[in-house]
């Protein structure tokens, strides 16, 4: 799935969890850590060539993995809430939230995702769309429908509220 996919994924599903906006902030963030971290890990080789065979070795492993996720969210609803504070917890559970989101997306497409976590060779796939197919452009135009349907007036009043505040 493309980028834009998996961060309209995760706000429309952290709204409709009704996550604070801290939370649903870094949902979008977490959304697409698992690729963020695989590239960062590529960037580690001496060459532009090297780079991209590190990448192409590591994409969709152990960061793909759905347990490093869940554990994420398990520590944001587990954790002393007075040693992070509310908006600490808030954003641990967007962050695990969205990542969790980018892995469950990408298992829909035919690469999948790793069953454990150090391994590329078991995967599971569902196999519905593929990255960049008319299917995956089709699901986000239903993830957007979605958003507007059941957030649209709020989002409309939230802009008309942040342009006459002069932030934007």
């Amino acid at each position: 799935m493309k980028w834009i996919t998996h961060q309209a994924t995760a706000v429309a599903a952290a709204l409709a969890l009704h996550l604070p906006a801290a939370g649903v902030a870094a949902a979008c963030v977490g959304a697409v850590m698992p690729d963020v971290l695989d590239q960062r890990m590529a960037g580690l080789a001496p060459t532009r060539r090297g780079r991209q065979k590190i990448f192409n070795a590591v994409h969709r492993g152990t960061t793909h993995w759905f347990g490093w996720w869940l554990i994420l969210c398990a520590v944001a609803f587990a954790a002393p809430g007075a040693q992070m504070g509310p908006m600490g917890r808030d954003v641990l559970l967007g962050l695990g939230f969205g990542g969790l989101s980018h892995v469950v997306l990408d298992m829909l497409t035919p690469s999948g995702v790793p069953l454990t976590p150090f391994s590329r060779s078991n995967k599971f796939s569902l196999k519905l769309c593929s990255t960049g197919s008319l299917g995956e452009y089709c699901f986000l135009l239903c993830v957007v429908g979605f958003v507007w349907w059941f957030y649209g007036a709020d989002l409309l009043k939230l802009t008309r509220h942040l342009a006459h505040s002069k932030i934007l």
